[in-house]
Formats: C-alpha cells, structure tokens, sequence
C-alpha cells in the first residue's frame, strides 16, 4: 500500500527526515514512535504529497506517486492540528470534507450518518464545534479523516491533548477500522 524509499527532508539546513525506509502492506498497521522533534509530521506531510522531498519517493498503492489524484483518494489523514471548521457543525464539517471527495446524494448521507455515530456525534451533530470538548473534536477529526472510506489512514499524534477516556475511545475506533481492512500509519511520543 504505502512505500517510502531513503526519504530526505530538511528545512534549511536541518535534517526533517534523514533516509528513511519502510513499506506498509494492505490492513498492516505501522508506528512512527519518536520524541517531539524527529520528523514523524514531516514524514506523514511526505507521504500525503502535502511536502515534496529532497530526495528519495512515496509510492502509494503499487506505483502512484502520492500526488497523483486516484492515491489521494485513497488516503485519509488526521493531522495533529485539528482540521475542522469551529463555526460548523459536526455534520456541516462531514459534508463539507465529503463533498471534496466527491460525495454526493444518498451515498453521502450515509456517510456522514456513519461517521457520526462512529464519532459518538449523532447527539450533538447539529451543534458548532467550537462548544465541544477536546475529546470530541478529536473524534470528530478522525471521522472526518474516514468519511469517504479510504484504505490508508494517517494519523498523527491523534490522541494529543485528550483525557484517558477520550484515548480509550479513539483506540476503539482505530481498532474497529483496522479491522475492517484499512492500512494505518500512527505517530506518536508515547511510550
């Protein structure tokens, strides 16, 4: 699913990433493990084509660079800054980001149906994001990485900043999707 062949990084003249190499296969699930600092961010903006490398590749799927339109497709990402939309609802966020995937009619009202309640939203769907905890917008930030049910999910530091209950159930959630097949690619500094 994903390749990643001697990629290097820098930012002036420091070293983001330094060769790295790994591969992930179909349904595996990978670690980045390192303290703040290590380049796990860089590499995930590396794979998603959100950052070119110096040198070295990202395949996705076979021979798709990560750029390409159908490998982006595939790929749902997390970020450790939650990408969300304070001033919409949860439901507006899902339709939102699900409509850039192409979403549209009775399939996308599944979808933000399903990613609510994968979330733990369905209550509180309608009400702006802004008034929910840090627990929630996490919850919400995976769902709306899942909404159009990509193979590949990225995650990055996703459960910074949220209490042990809120961990608990976002491990929950990662588990039931790596279950159902999805290929994921978690950073983190804990140990």
């Amino acid at each position: 699913m994903i390749d990643v062949h001697a990629l290097h990084k820098s930012y002036g003249k420091t070293a983001a990433v330094g060769g790295i190499s790994f591969a992930v296969g179909r349904g595996e699930t990978f670690g980045l493990l390192g303290p703040n600092g290590a380049g796990k961010s860089t590499t995930i903006q590396l794979i998603l084509g959100l950052s070119s490398p110096d040198s070295g590749s990202v395949r996705v799927d076979g021979d798709l660079r990560p750029t390409d339109p159908a490998a982006r497709m595939t790929m749902g990402a997390a970020p450790q800054s939650l990408a969300l939309y304070e001033e919409l609802s949860a439901e507006e966020n899902l339709t939102f980001f699900a409509r850039l995937y192409g979403l549209a009619g009775t399939q996308l009202r599944k979808r933000v149906t399903w990613a609510l309640d994968f979330a733990g939203l369905t209550d509180r769907s309608r009400a702006r994001v802004k008034t929910y905890s840090g627990g929630m917008k996490r919850r919400l930030n995976l769902a709306v990485a899942l909404v159009h049910e990509p193979q590949i999910l990225l995650l990055d530091e996703p459960t910074v900043g949220v209490d042990p209950q809120s961990r608990n159930h976002l491990f929950d959630r990662i588990e039931e999707v790596k279950a159902q097949g999805c290929t994921i690619i978690y950073t983190t500094h804990y140990m």
